[in-house]
């Protein structure tokens, strides 16, 4: 990278982070911080963004990857949840099931 370049144009960017420009796009219109780093060129032909902008699209992929990982975290302590939820249940019904039985079968002695 160009260490004295200020302006990058989106593809730059998406060759610089490993992020695609539709993400870049999309991450500029939600996020005002990547908003403000935006720049057009005195023609409108190409937006650029400033130097500063790869430091926050990264921490902005980061942020959202660990979303996800604990996202997917939780999903999966309350699907584990709900299965042994779900065997504790079924294990009550059981055992009122045999104590019907012993019941019955005492009475029938």
């Amino acid at each position: 990278m160009n260490k004295e370049k200020l302006f990058f144009k989106i593809s730059e960017l998406e060759e610089l982070t490993g992020i695609t420009s539709t993400k870049i796009r999309y991450w500029t219109k939600k996020y005002k911080e990547l908003n403000s780093q935006l720049r057009e060129t005195p023609n409108s032909t190409h937006k650029l963004y400033h130097k500063d902008s790869i430091e926050i699209i990264i921490t902005i992929d980061k942020y959202l990857k660990n979303i996800n990982i604990l996202s997917s975290k939780d999903n999966i302590n309350q699907k584990l949840h709900n299965k042994l939820s779900s065997q504790i249940e079924t294990v009550e019904k059981l055992k009122k099931i045999r104590d019907r039985l012993k019941n019955l079968l005492a009475v029938n002695s």
